[in-house]
């Protein structure tokens, strides 16, 4: 049997088996799997079951369905889809079997650089704050002895005061 396992928000963790002919998702109390979150409209969408085939179908929802990380307005369910609900996350999961298509990697594109591969040079450039400015390196250290200069006279003058005091 099919199910939608939840991968965030309310639902994570809890898993809504299909076991219906169509069930709706969305915000409103009279849907099959309701969702108290406010980026989930009223009815959202709906999975329709036809023999051992699925389809999503997004129910004009404000903030759309998404199947994995594409908006949608209808589309066949395969076995470990991603579907998104507004900001909820739901994973289809279904028994090869009741999946009559599988996907297709035909869109994927791979790009060949031509000539060999070599190891960059340096990693300074894999940081994704971007490279340390050696400049201001200088700086903190300046900045480092002048406060332990002023905590050592500070030390050095409480020091004189205790014993000189009375």
């Amino acid at each position: 049997m099919a199910a939608l396992i939840g991968m965030s928000g309310d639902v994570k963790g809890k898993t809504f088996p299909i076991d219906r002919d169509a069930i709706t998702i969305g915000r409103s109390k009279d849907n099959t799997i309701p969702i108290d979150n406010p980026t989930v409209s009223g009815h959202h969408c709906s999975i329709i079951r036809d023999g051992d085939r699925y389809l999503l179908r997004d129910l004009e929802s404000t903030n759309g369905t998404r199947l994995n990380s594409k908006d949608v307005t209808e589309s066949k369910l395969r076995p470990k889809d991603l579907l998104q609900v507004g900001s909820v996350e739901f994973l289809f999961d279904a028994d090869q079997t009741e999946a009559v298509e599988t996907h297709s990697y035909a869109e994927a594109h791979v790009e060949v650089a031509p000539g060999p591969a070599a190891a960059p040079e340096s990693f300074a450039n894999i940081s994704p704050f971007g490279a340390r400015h050696k400049e201001s390196k200088g700086i903190w250290l300046l900045l480092i002895a002048v406060i332990g200069i002023l905590a050592l006279v500070g030390m050095i003058l409480f020091f004189v005061k205790l014993v000189t005091t009375p």
